[in-house]
């Protein structure tokens, strides 16, 4: 347990994201029969020793506190309840977005202060690195600065989307583990997304809450993904799980291809109308996973 838990909080502060994943995935024993409490203790004591020693600053620590360590916790509690995991990624959803407003109104000047500092950097290696190539430094540098506009604009969205990724791989992970009956194929979200969706969609349109709304159009994306996935797992799991190649091969394929990304996440976002699978009439059809 101790060493679980320190290497938690060494991954959460290198990143968040992988942090979680690692936290769900491997820490599954030390949530039950009340050794949580001591799983939370050692989580906590690791991190004031980080944040004492300066390896990281107030942000991450309360990333890594409130941020992972609190969800983790919540998605535990959820599962222990008997709430599938498509239930409890929802959950985390909703928790992980309210933590990104909360970061984003207490800490929005030190992240974007933090972003440019990394940024002059950045920028400063670039230079160096193509001093003889005048025409490169000028489009790295134009890539560079709309990088920049990006994570100032949607620090909320990023964070709170990095976190349902990373819950939804964590869960995807514990129950290949486990050896859970997870009805991966069968995931569907809940309708009131489209009224969400509907309404960062108007608040687009003005330009005044126009960055609000794409903030909110990347909060809901990434779940849509995840059903979109599902779907794909539904008609085509059998076929994938007999080749792990191919599996591989289409994971490579949809991290590296944006607009396939979107594709999966409309095929996603349209079922929950058309509901393509059916699932809520025949319940034991198409029992495939992937993996």
């Amino acid at each position: 347990m101790f060493i679980v838990a320190i290497l938690s909080v060494l991954i959460s502060a290198f990143s968040p994201v992988l942090g979680l994943i690692f936290i769900i995935a491997y820490s599954k024993k030390y949530q039950e029969s009340k050794r949580e409490v001591l799983f939370y203790l050692l989580f906590l004591i690791t991190s004031l020793i980080f944040r004492s020693m300066n390896i990281i600053d107030i942000i991450r620590f309360t990333d890594i506190i409130v941020g992972i360590g609190l969800a983790s916790y919540i998605f535990f509690k959820l599962k222990s309840m008997n709430l599938d995991y498509a239930k409890c990624i929802i959950y985390i959803f909703l928790y992980s977005t309210g933590y990104g407003l909360f970061r984003h109104l207490i800490f929005g000047k030190k992240l974007i202060e933090n972003i440019g500092i990394a940024f002059e950097r950045s920028k400063e290696l670039i230079i160096d690195s193509f001093q003889n190539n005048p025409d490169q430094i000028n489009i790295f540098l134009e890539l560079l600065a709309k990088s920049k506009i990006f994570l100032e604009n949607f620090n909320v969205s990023i964070w709170s989307a990095g976190i349902v990724i990373a819950s939804y791989l964590g869960a995807l992970i514990l129950s290949k583990r486990r050896g859970s009956s997870w009805k991966h194929n069968r995931i569907r979200l809940p309708f009131f997304l489209i009224y969400f969706l509907i309404f960062v969609l108007v608040l687009v349109l003005l330009p005044k809450t126009k960055v609000v709304g794409l903030n909110g159009i990347l909060l809901v994306a990434p779940l849509f993904l995840i059903q979109g996935i599902s779907i794909l797992d539904f008609y085509w799991g059998n076929f994938f799980s007999k080749s792990k190649f191919l599996l591989y091969l289409l994971i490579f394929a949809m991290a590296l291809n944006f607009p396939l990304l979107i594709l999966v996440s409309l095929v996603g976002l349209f079922d929950i109308w058309f509901n393509f699978r059916k699932i809520n009439v025949t319940e034991d059809l198409h029992e495939n996973h992937l993996g």
